[in-house]
């Protein structure tokens, strides 16, 4: 069966509630848990869905995702990308993020990366449905953050300014770029991202730049240079689910769920977008100093997206066993061709919501998805 259109589902709110439990590792505040509390109102007005959110009370981001599976919360913020080998085939299509931002103007990047990846795992990887399913988890989509910068308690603005220091990093490729310009990467989790700054474990940190409100980095940042690593964010998903909890909702609840997850992956990216830009202007105002990268510095950038791609593929068959990594590769680079066309001209969450519907969500049918 498939969906009908978003308008139709609104209509058709069920008349009896259900009840889920939603845990994040954000602290309330922050832009995802912003973004969460108005999905809250939505399911609940247009599906009858009533999401109890628990912001960095129940689950840090390194535990949501074993809280889903052993159903300790029905839903959550799951940060697959901490877990490559688990999420192989998922994690094939978030490691290749660099060539989103490539040529690219920033929210672009991030809307086209959010459609890419989240299509591609729900659309044209039954591997990956299957990772989270025997996780004890349902994949419905996943936000995109704005463009990774690097933050700092130094200037780091030449190539030659990385040797030597200890940059956090999120997933392979940031820490391979870190390497690659004579840093050391660490790999911590985002919540330990503060202690760590001010402790001087790590004397950078790449992350979007929402971030540094996100975590009140503003406290321990004295230094940020823009468009170096690049790439963005796109390993989350923004409403796994438990897979108990999924298979035993009604058909009309899923495609009420099937929905909300449209919805909270357009305002989740659009807010990560508009709160990037916002987040400047905070480190401006905190006296934080915004230093742009040197030319050497964006050459070395470049040349690096180029001659890491046949790098991930490797890493992927041969560390992780994913032995069609090039085929798979090569779907994901077109995918992120086509979002980035999709989304050129996208003016407002309202929009970016109509589109990955249109293109994703109204073709997962409530009653088969992730339901064997």
């Amino acid at each position: 069966m498939a969906i009908g259109t978003m308008a139709g589902l609104a209509a058709a709110a069920p008349a009896t509630a259900r009840d889920l439990t939603y845990a994040i590792g954000f602290p309330t505040g922050s832009t995802p848990v912003n973004a969460l509390e108005k999905v809250v109102t939505y399911a609940q007005e247009n599906h009858g869905l009533n999401i109890k959110l628990f912001p960095m009370s129940l689950l840090d981001l390194r535990q949501t995702p074993q809280g889903i599976a052993d159903h300790m919360v029905d839903m959550g913020w799951a940060t697959y990308q901490y877990q490559p080998a688990e999420f192989a085939n998922s994690n094939l299509a978030a490691a290749m993020n660099m060539l989103a931002t490539a040529d690219t103007e920033a929210a672009v990047a991030s809307f086209a990366m959010a459609g890419a990846v989240s299509e591609y795992v729900m659309l044209h990887c039954p591997e990956c449905v299957a990772e989270f399913a025997t996780q004890n988890q349902v994949y419905l989509g996943g936000h995109s953050t704005g463009v990774y910068i690097t933050q700092c308690t130094r200037p780091v603005v030449e190539k030659a300014d990385f040797r030597g220091l200890k940059v956090r990093t999120a997933a392979p490729s940031w820490a391979r770029w870190a390497e690659a310009m004579g840093a050391t990467s660490v790999t911590i989790s985002a919540n330990e991202a503060y202690d760590a700054l001010s402790q001087g474990v790590v004397d950078c940190v790449f992350f979007a730049p929402t971030e540094l409100v996100n975590f009140q980095l503003t406290d321990v940042v004295t230094d940020m240079t823009t468009a170096v690593p690049g790439g963005v964010f796109p390993g989350v998903g923004d409403a796994n689910t438990n897979i108990d909890t999924w298979r035993d909702m009604t058909s009309e609840e899923r495609a009420g769920l099937i929905d909300t997850a449209a919805y909270l992956v357009a305002e989740g990216t659009w807010a990560y977008v508009q709160a990037s830009e916002e987040a400047m202007d905070i480190a401006s105002e905190a006296g934080i100093e915004i230093h742009e990268p040197s030319d050497e510095l964006l050459e070395a950038s470049a040349a690096f997206v180029e001659e890491d791609k046949p790098v991930i593929i490797q890493e992927f068959v041969s560390k992780y066993g994913v032995s069609d990594a090039e085929e798979k590769s090569v779907v994901v680079a077109d995918l992120i061709t086509k979002w980035k066309d999709l989304t050129a001209d996208v003016e407002s969450a309202e929009a970016l919501h109509q589109i990955y519907w249109d293109e994703i969500y109204s073709k997962l049918d409530p009653e088969a998805y992730a339901m064997q």
